[in-house]
């Protein structure tokens, strides 16, 4: 079952510009978590992928209560045109739902998870995203993971 809002007013929307102002990075539910370095846009398949990964590599005996949060839904239409069609004649059928996310935003947190088992989770999210990610730990606020789609997550500690 695909993610998408159950009710909405239009089927087309512009998608206007993705900007880099950062938002707050704060964390509402969990100890450690996965947050983007750069905007980009994410469609509801990817996002239910990324939920069903880490439903199954979080899976553990009902004593430990891991748990994780994913902040993000999609609540924009993408309207595309079938196949062979010309030009103009205006927007085509609904085809699928996106969200656009801002840099800075806290995309997972985690809960109840050992630093590095939360480490070694935010690196598989990150090989599977197109964009640089960093880590915050709610206690520890010296760790950093910077990586993207071309490089190596590497773990990183300043002072």
């Amino acid at each position: 079952m695909m993610l998408q809002p159950r009710k909405f007013k239009y089927k087309s929307r512009q998608k206007g510009r993705t900007t880099t102002k950062f938002t707050e990075t704060q964390m509402s539910y969990g100890t450690v978590g996965l947050v983007l370095l750069r905007p980009f846009r994410i469609s509801a398949k990817k996002i239910f992928r990324l939920k069903l990964f880490l439903k199954r590599s979080a899976r553990k005996a009902d004593w430990t209560r891991r748990a994780f949060w994913v902040s993000i839904f999609p609540h924009l239409p993408l309207s595309r045109k079938a196949k062979g069609v010309r030009m103009g004649k205006g927007a085509g059928k609904l085809a699928s739902w996106y969200t656009q996310i801002r840099g800075g935003k806290v995309l997972v947190e985690f809960k109840n998870l050992r630093l590095g088992r939360a480490i070694y989770f935010s690196k598989q999210v990150t090989h599977k995203l197109p964009v640089p990610t960093t880590i915050v730990h709610s206690q520890a606020k010296n760790i950093k993971i910077v990586g993207g789609k071309k490089t190596n997550p590497t773990l990183l500690t300043f002072w």
